[in-house]
């Protein structure tokens, strides 16, 4: 499993735009808040016992006999988490959603954010080494290409590992889960930032093309079995359901200022990521 070339190549120089993370970590290429030794100037502020006496204000003094402190922005990084959903119900969506998880994480690499993958290892969610630097992108297409198959996400280790950096989390699932959306209020609790891909197959999106009649359905996730008769009140039961469960997740999304996207398996990703992204402000 490996991303487009051609896709990666246009996406070199774009960069992941957040509505609330900070660049809080590291050495980077994004302007934080906090002030420091630096290269971009924001402002002077007066002298102080104890300042280092390299950033005084030659100039300034000289002009004004004024002894102030040349002020500047740390250059850092935004902590991006790859969250990568293989429980049972993404049989079937796991390759694609392996590719939206690559591609994301190299446009974190490429900006010169951190960027660390969470996938299933072992029964449980494994957070993978910090990476940076798109020499590092072959890691990072490894770490998701063999993740294993797992139970449904548990975003509570995630949480307390970034308690202290306000950091923007991609989480790429169906959604079908509804405790994982019921954890989205202690990620914002917790300082994240959370973009929720939901990626269907094109049955979960349009089920006409099971025909009608009796069937026996299986929960992925459980292997409950249910027999159902499928006719136009079912499948258009089913429709509804589907779109207000999606409303009630935007809804979620929005209220806490943060993206939710739908797309299906056989949805092509180079529109997804350099139309609908780009479009809706997620990326450069």
């Amino acid at each position: 499993m490996r991303p487009n070339p051609a896709l990666l190549e246009q996406l070199m120089t774009a960069k992941l735009v957040p509505s609330l993370a900070q660049p809080s970590v590291g050495t980077g290429e994004r302007r934080s808040r906090t002030k420091g030794p630096g290269i971009e100037f924001i402002d002077h502020r007066p002298y102080q016992p104890g300042d280092d006496t390299r950033h005084l204000d030659a100039y300034v003094m000289a002009r004004s006999g004024e002894a102030v402190i040349r002020e500047y922005a740390l250059m850092r990084q935004v902590p991006i988490t790859i969250v990568l959903d293989t429980s049972a119900s993404m049989a079937g969506k796991r390759d694609v959603a392996g590719q939206i998880a690559q591609v994301f994480g190299f446009v974190g690499l490429a900006a010169g954010d951190r960027v660390q993958v969470a996938a299933p290892r072992g029964g449980a969610l494994h957070l993978g080494p910090r990476l940076q630097g798109t020499q590092r992108a072959e890691i990072l297409f490894d770490e998701i290409a063999t993740a294993e198959a797992g139970p449904a996400l548990d975003l509570t280790p995630l949480l307390r590992a970034a308690q202290s950096q306000r950091g923007l989390m991609i989480i790429i699932s169906d959604w079908w889960d509804e405790g994982l959306a019921a954890q989205l209020p202690l990620a914002a609790a917790a300082g994240q930032e959370v973009l929720g891909i939901q990626l269907l197959t094109p049955i979960e999106r349009d089920p006409t093309a099971l025909g009608q009649g009796v069937m026996t359905l299986e929960d992925q996730e459980s292997g409950a079995e249910i027999d159902v008769r499928l006719d136009s009140a079912t499948l258009s039961a089913y429709t509804r359901a589907v779109t207000s469960w999606q409303q009630d997740l935007g809804q979620t999304f929005r209220r806490f200022s943060w993206h939710f996207l739908t797309l299906g398996t056989e949805d092509p990703l180079d529109d997804f990521f350099l139309r609908r992204c780009r479009g809706l402000g997620i990326l450069t």
